[in-house]
């Protein structure tokens, strides 16, 4: 396994993704899950926080795949949400018993609101910052990405939309009608938006791979075979840990203390691949 900064985002936005699915329900009946959990939804809350810290790190593998190095204190903002969306769900009245339907059998409690609303705001917050984020650079692919934001960004604010005229308003019909856009387009852009990022990340990716993965198993694996370092764990660490150019940098960099601390010089073949692997670093700064 290679990692990459912008990878490394991406998987943990994976994780947190396939964690909100798992506790929808759809893997493990949703009662049985939350049964584990005390039987009052609290499941719900889990969908919810492990769906914007997925939406939160997708976001910032595509800050990174984009280049786009500015980061303030706002890009962090929805994760503050998190522990308002914890307290208002403890606020609520008769969480009990599990159902699909949680959310919408309580809207009549502003508790509920404030989860069910904060929770759509972060979201709707992270998906815009991302929009905006990528102005600059919305032609092909960045262009498909950004339409599949937008859609999710539609969801979310039909969503938001929902839930505060069901509470607010007596007009409950019209706020079920916009409410039931929710699952069609938040799925529909979350498609767009995952089809555009993996062809985006492939194309920019996969000549890199090829281009570094052979010579950094090769360096590992000398490490490893010369006992250069003195945890046998720390080659195989740099690995799954470092980026490619890094992880290179740093076996080549061990390799040549190993050298001189031992006074010894590679056999040719050795010394010959090392010294193509450093004019290929070289070539790319």
């Amino acid at each position: 396994m290679v990692k990459m900064k912008e990878a490394r985002a991406s998987w943990l936005a994976s994780v947190f993704g396939l964690a909100a699915l798992y506790v929808l329900g759809t893997v493990t009946p949703l009662e049985d899950l939350d049964s584990a959990l005390g039987g009052i939804n609290v499941t719900n809350l889990l969908q919810s926080s492990f769906a914007l810290l997925a939406i939160f790190f997708f976001n910032d593998s595509v800050r990174r795949l984009a280049n786009v190095d500015e980061v303030r204190w706002t890009y962090y903002a929805p994760l503050l949400i998190l522990p308002v969306m914890a307290f208002s769900f403890a606020l609520i009245e008769d969480k009990a018993p599990t159902a699909a339907s949680f959310i919408v059998s309580r809207l009549d409690q502003l508790p509920t609101v404030v989860y069910s609303g904060m929770y759509m705001i972060a979201l709707l917050f992270t998906v815009l910052r991302a929009v905006y984020m990528l102005r600059h650079k919305a032609k092909g692919l960045y262009a498909a990405f950004t339409i599949g934001l937008l859609i999710v960004a539609a969801a979310c604010s039909c969503h938001i939309a929902y839930v505060a005229l069901f509470h607010f308003t007596p007009w409950h019909a019209l706020a079920l009608d916009i409410g039931s856009w929710w699952d069609r387009l938040f799925y529909s852009g979350l498609s767009v938006t995952a089809a555009g990022w993996l062809i985006l990340f492939l194309s920019k990716q996969l000549a890199r791979v090829r281009l570094w993965t052979a010579d950094a198993f090769w360096l590992t694996a000398l490490r490893i075979r010369v006992n250069a370092d003195r945890s046998r764990l720390s080659p195989a660490w740099d690995l799954l840990n470092e980026t490619l150019e890094n992880g290179i940098y740093k076996s080549l960099i061990v390799l040549h203390n190993y050298e001189r601390g031992n006074l010894i010089t590679f056999p040719e073949p050795r010394q010959d691949r090392i010294a193509r692997i450093e004019a290929k670093l070289d070539a790319r700064v």
